[in-house]
Order: structure tokens, then C-alpha cells, then sequence
């Protein structure tokens, strides 16, 4: 008679969501980043939520540097024209 043993295989699928903010939050600086920025630093949040801190924090970095280097977002501020005056650069 042969024994049969059950086995339990445990399979760990973890998502690291601050990777994927850090990838995101890295491309939103040149493109895209009125909509990448943000979705960079919810994927930041997320990932620090679950334990990922260091790529996480990254991923919030790059998502505040991708919304400060927006052109849309300095328009929407006035930068351009902050930048017009004369003596201020």
C-alpha cells in the first residue's frame, strides 16, 4: 500500500505597488504627468501601506517632481507669466 501524503502549496503573489509607482512616477516626469503624477503617489501610498517603504517613498518623490515640472500645472499656477516679468531670472 503506498501512503499518499497531502501537500499544501502556497502560492505568494504579492504585487509591489511601489515598484510600480517608482516606474510610473519616473516616466510622468518627461510625459503625461498631470495624469501619471498622481497615480505614482497613490501607488507610492500603497506601497508603503504594504510594506514596500523605500520604493515607495521614491515613488512619491518622483510623483511630486513629475507634477512640479508639468507644463500643465504651471500653467494652471501662473508660472509662465511669473516668469515673464522682468529681473526675476
Amino acid at each position: 500500500m503506498s501512503d499518499k501524503q497531502e501537500q499544501v502549496i502556497i502560492i505568494k503573489n504579492d504585487t509591489n505597488f511601489g515598484l510600480w509607482g517608482v516606474i510610473i512616477g519616473f516616466v510622468g516626469i518627461f510625459v503625461f504627468s498631470i495624469v501619471l503624477s498622481p497615480l505614482a503617489f497613490i501607488l507610492g501610498f500603497v506601497g508603503i501601506i504594504k510594506g514596500k517603504i523605500i520604493s515607495g517613498i521614491f515613488a512619491i518623490l518622483f510623483a511630486i517632481l513629475g507634477l512640479l515640472t508639468s507644463p500643465i500645472f504651471m500653467g494652471i499656477l501662473g508660472l509662465g507669466a511669473l516668469m515673464a516679468i522682468p529681473g526675476l531670472y
